[in-house]
């Protein structure tokens, strides 16, 4: 009994920067992307370009600390990129799926917590617990 399904994502938050440009900054693809929107149909407009690199698809892991390191691989070498997001204002984090059908949760290495600090990324957690009742 432990993790059924975890996933990590990478996101970006910009009012001015659009996702092709974030993506010119980053150097690699996201999984993710929705622009300003407008025109929106609906009664609140979204206010920031929304930039995401998630490794839902790209892993098989229930292993949290498998997925946040594919996304802090992907962002070695990029401090500088990092640090100039958030001279333009962007908003940074890591935000992570994890689902359960037991006892445990997430965990995180000292390693792990250095890069994020690094790369002054806050990071959180969307856990669910199955319901072994039913």
């Amino acid at each position: 009994m432990a993790c059924t399904f975890t996933y990590a994502t990478l996101r970006i938050f910009s009012s001015e920067l659009s996702p092709e440009k974030i993506t010119d900054l980053i150097g690699f693809n996201p999984t993710k992307v929705k622009a300003i929107n407008h025109d929106s149909k609906y009664k609140h407009e979204r206010e920031f370009n929304y930039w995401a690199f998630s490794t839902k698809n790209l892993s098989d892991s229930t292993d949290n600390v498998e997925h946040l390191e594919i996304i802090l691989n992907n962002l070695q070498d990029k401090l500088e990129v990092m640090c100039n997001l958030h001279k333009l204002n962007c908003s940074t984090d890591i935000f992570c799926f994890w689902d359960s059908n037991g006892q445990g949760g997430p965990s995180m290495t000292v390693d792990l917590m250095n890069r994020l600090v690094s790369l002054n990324l806050n990071i959180s957690w969307d856990i669910y617990f199955d319901d072994e009742s039913a």
